[in-house]
């Protein structure tokens, strides 16, 4: 499920940056010490209740010393943007991917047509932080040494818990921290009028120092992919290409998000005519599966995914869980959220959900469904591709190819856990003082896994193969060359 950029405000003396004059504007407003209590209050108690996953990756006492020490710093007033540094601490303890704090829908509407965000498209690669573009003054692949005083190590520090893997992935912090860059700086530092970059080029003798005017953060989103020198293009959701010389195919999958009638029927006639092309190409005995850059989506399509790949029936997960009756604290649910998607909740955990003995509900037997293989079933070698970005329903899929052995993986670890992830569906919450807004999913599903492992990190490849500065000055592709010319290839 596709991470919502959110963001604050904050009104700091930083090199290049501003207070705004009037002191009525809404992302100046400090708020006072019993206020902001308050709102961590309910913050807390809500995670405690509901989280599906709060003690997953960090024990209960672990989750308390956090709490305690964040409450001991509310001794003086201050603005939204600074609270939400402080909740997203907590939140990144966590360690769940579904679990997002969003600004309120009036600052965030603010702040979008204010030239205050980095316009330059960066990556994190080789352990640094690069220009992803050649739309700018600045050259591409260039090493950004620091930006308004702050160096690219302190700033990365800064931004490290905005962006929340399942687990301990902190490569995942840092890959989809630089993706929303201009986003996370803001968070982090405030808005900037004009930013003062030194960078170093490969082979120079001394750096460089660029001034780059600030954009509007609309402008800075709409352009995102036009400027960057090297993503993975989403404008397709999924592609099927033959290479003959090879007897390979490769899956292209970018989501798994076809939730509608007619998208997912679209999906399933994509699944079944690529899947029949291969049975019926007796030559074609490699599947190579991208999914890299597939943040989820919808499971009965990693479930119909999967049915052509199995030699074995399946069911859709070990177990899901819910922590409670009915929806907690209902009176600080989003409006919204509280009208419209409450009631199907609550109507799920009591009709497909039964309580157990320690409080908890689990999913109902009945509700589990066993899978059989497709008849257009691949039973040739499967390779999956994974990077940073795959996530919740991305990674349950990776997650089984693995544990089944049914695939090699290659690429870097995902940042969706190999064990579970919390899924189905969401809850929102409103601070009642400040109105930050507070996201979670409900349920904590365990995957379908015969050797589940016990760790607090994502899917690890069989082959670890990462992006390198090179290959993005080079344009290349080296974990998609490393199946074709080293798994592939040499099989021949």
């Amino acid at each position: 499920m596709r991470r919502i950029y959110v963001a604050i405000f904050a009104l700091l003396f930083v090199a290049g940056c501003y207070f705004f004059p009037y002191s009525a504007d809404i992302v100046s407003e400090k708020y006072g010490v019993t206020k902001l209590q308050q709102d961590f209050n309910v913050f807390r108690a809500v995670l405690q209740r509901g989280h599906p996953g709060i003690y997953t990756y960090a024990s209960k006492e672990e989750m308390d010393a956090s709490f305690d020490s964040v409450y001991q710093t509310l001794k003086t007033p201050i603005d939204v943007r600074a609270f939400h540094q402080k909740l997203s601490f907590i939140i990144d303890k966590i360690g769940c991917s579904h679990t997002n704090l969003y600004l309120p829908k009036a600052y965030y509407d603010t702040i979008l047509r204010r030239s205050n965000f980095f316009p330059v498209p960066v990556i994190y690669v080789d352990g640094g932080l690069y220009i992803n573009s050649d739309a700018f003054n600045i050259p591409v692949g260039a090493h950004i040494i620091s930006i308004n005083s702050n160096t690219a190590d302190q700033i990365m520090k800064r931004i490290v818990d905005y962006n929340v893997p399942d687990g301990r992935n902190k490569t995942y912090n840092l890959s989809q921290g630089a993706t929303e860059f201009a986003y996370n700086y803001f968070l982090a530092y405030g808005p900037c009028i004009n930013f003062q970059v030194e960078y170093a080029i490969p082979g120079a003798s001394k750096n460089e120092v660029a001034s780059v005017p600030a954009i509007t953060l609309e402008k800075q989103l709409n352009d995102y992919n036009y400027n960057s020198y090297y993503n993975y293009s989403s404008e397709v959701g999924y592609d099927f290409e033959i290479i003959d010389s090879l007897h390979t195919a490769v899956l292209t999958l970018r989501s798994f998000g076809y939730g509608t009638s007619a998208t997912f029927a679209a999906y399933k006639n994509f699944l079944i005519n690529s899947f029949t092309l291969l049975k019926n190409e007796s030559g074609i005995n490699n599947l190579v599966i991208d999914c890299r850059n597939n943040i989820g989506g919808e499971y009965e399509n990693i479930f119909l995914l999967y049915r052509f790949l199995s030699k074995n029936a399946f069911k859709e997960v070990d177990s899901a869980t819910v922590r409670f009756d009915k929806t907690p604290f209902t009176r600080f649910l989003d409006p919204e959220f509280a009208l419209n998607e409450r009631p199907s909740l609550d109507s799920m955990v009591k009709t497909e959900f039964c309580r157990l003995p320690n409080g908890n509900n689990a999913m109902n037997e009945d509700e589990n469904n066993l899978r059989r293989p497709h008849p257009m079933a691949f039973n040739g070698n499967v390779f999956v591709i994974t990077n940073n970005n795959v996530l919740s329903a991305a990674s349950n899929f990776v997650a089984m190819v693995k544990d089944s052995k049914r695939g090699i993986i290659v690429g870097e670890e995902t940042g969706g856990g190999y064990n579970s992830h919390n899924g189905f569906t969401r809850l929102l919450y409103k601070m009642p003082n400040t109105g930050l807004l507070l996201e979670f999913s409900a349920v904590k599903v365990q995957h379908y896994l015969a050797h589940p492992q016990l760790n607090k990190y994502g899917i690890e490849p069989d082959y670890p193969i990462s992006i390198t500065i090179n290959d993005i000055m080079e344009n290349q592709d080296p974990q998609m060359a490393y199946i074709l010319d080293n798994l592939i290839k040499k099989e021949r």
